[in-house]
């Protein structure tokens, strides 16, 4: 028994790879990677893969893929056919930010990430210098408004005009809205929704010049 074990791992390790199954989280809308990538990070474009099973390091090659900037984590297993089986879970920008010359992403988590080269996320515009902890309010923010229907159709911009001063570039009308201080934003926002579903179809939108969310319990709208 012991060498038939032996004489069948051997056999296993002696096995030419041939066979690959690389899925890609299905639930995500982003396509910074594909199967093609997948490979050419672990076997250097090499047109012809001829890898023997026992020459695989699994560990290293997960390595390889959480290493690459759009890959969140990465799960990489043999089968007992013989046949590699990847598994990816992609980096979810929700934001973009340009500062001056500078573009890049912000993650979920509040991580800057580069451009790619090879797919653009079509997600919210973000302009200005911002700090460690307005990111963090800013994805919180991003989420928020990306969880209401209203407000996800409406809101294709944000910038900071100063120092705890930011404003809400929208779809539909040719007004800013001035959130202010971003730290209390749901309060705000769901005034504005309020706004929106009341006034939206019944008045002419392009009349007015601002909206004001910063005052409590009310909405100061300044027409042209």
């Amino acid at each position: 028994m012991i060498f038939l074990f032996y004489f069948s791992q051997k056999t296993h390790r002696n096995r030419t790879l041939k066979k690959f199954n690389i899925v890609i989280d299905s639930s995500s809308k982003n396509h910074f990677v594909n199967e093609k990538i997948i490979k050419n990070i672990l076997f250097y474009k090499t047109e012809k893969i001829e890898k023997k099973i026992g020459q695989l390091c699994i560990l290293r090659m997960e390595r390889k893929l959480n290493n690459y900037p759009f890959i969140k984590k990465s799960e990489v297993f043999l089968n007992v056919d013989g046949s590699l089986n990847i598994k990816i879970c992609q980096k979810e920008p929700i934001l973009r930010i340009k500062n001056v010359n500078k573009e890049y992403y912000l993650t979920k988590d509040a991580e800057n990430l580069d451009l790619s080269s090879f797919y653009s996320s079509k997600v919210i515009l973000a302009k200005g210098p911002f700090s460690k902890e307005e990111k963090k309010y800013l994805t919180s923010l991003v989420k928020f408004i990306n969880s209401d229907e209203l407000l996800r159709n409406q809101i294709i911009s944000i910038k900071k005009n100063n120092k705890n001063s930011f404003v809400l570039i929208p779809k539909i009308g040719n007004h800013h809205i001035i959130l202010g201080n971003i730290k209390n934003f749901k309060n705000k926002l769901n005034k504005l929704k309020a706004f929106y579903k009341q006034y939206l179809n019944k008045i002419d939108i392009n009349q007015y010049k601002s909206i004001d969310l910063q005052y409590k319990d009310q909405i100061v709208a300044k027409k042209r």
